[in-house]
């Protein structure tokens, strides 16, 4: 009897301890003005986004990460041409990596207040929107992560250097990359579709996918960002638009079953 307690409370543990499961919609709320926001990232405090719209000079915004309530913003920065700003990634310590698709460069600059870090380019023949970084929460992370419309993504390090790049030719459409630092995963939200999908930078595999709520029609998912356990998405078209949705993404997801047998063993 007491070993058969033993491993319940086990796999209790190993399975959270919670009935939330991951793609259950945990809050949404109307953007910030009237424009699409292109890219998001978040720390343990805000919610960040790079607004297009040219009436605030393309802005990132700083938002309550609870209800997107404004807090502050600065002009997207960058050496040239701002508006072409997509994928933008929290580092971890302090700071934003943002991809300019157009101008074909990476720029590092710090959450608060936008100041400028570095820059550094990749090759003009790659046309690179997604981005995120490995970062572990409130540390440093050693990689980046970058991704064009035609499911082509590139490793690189920090400062631009090239490690790895690899194909996935049924993806499309990733406007911007999400880090779960606590799966190692990198969340990509669908343009054409409403899934939201996590690929395993190691296998190169798709591993996990949900969908958008039934009751509502999103299309255009632009921004996605990742702390904690929630993913944030939003998106430009579809009843309601202009939207950033909340998701449950538990950090647990890498249990599997096998893992189940060993916590049995430990405990004959």
């Amino acid at each position: 009897m007491r070993k058969s307690i033993l491993v319940i409370l086990a796999l209790a543990l190993l399975a959270g301890g919670a009935s939330a499961k991951l793609g259950d919609l945990v809050a949404s709320f109307g953007n910030v003005g009237s424009s699409t926001h292109y890219g998001l990232a978040a720390d343990a405090n805000y919610l960040y986004s790079f607004y297009y719209n040219a009436t605030y000079r393309y802005p990132i915004l700083r938002m309550r990460k609870s209800n997107g309530a404004f807090v502050s913003s600065y002009p997207a920065p960058g050496p040239t041409y701002p508006q072409y700003t997509r994928g933008i990634c929290y580092d971890g310590t302090g700071y934003i990596y943002g991809n300019n698709y157009s101008r074909d460069y990476v720029n590092r600059f710090r959450a608060s207040d936008g100041s400028l870090l570095s820059t550094w380019t990749y090759a003009k023949a790659d046309t690179r929107y997604g981005l995120c970084v490995d970062h572990n929460g409130t540390s440093a992370g050693n990689y980046i992560y970058q991704s064009d419309l035609d499911g082509d993504f590139w490793k690189s390090t920090l400062t631009g250097t090239l490690v790895s790049s690899w194909s996935m030719h049924t993806y499309n459409y990733v406007y911007d990359q999400a880090w779960d630092y606590n799966n190692k995963l990198i969340w990509c939200a669908d343009y054409s579709t409403d899934w939201i999908n996590a690929i395993d930078p190691n296998t190169h595999k798709m591993t996990y996918s949900f969908r958008h709520p039934k009751w509502a029609t999103i299309l255009n998912c632009y921004g996605i960002a990742y702390w904690g356990d929630y993913l944030y998405v939003s998106n430009s078209g579809g009843t309601p638009d202009e939207y950033i949705w909340v998701f449950h993404c538990p950090h647990y997801l890498g249990v599997k079953p096998a893992s189940l047998g060993k916590v049995k063993a430990l405990l004959k």
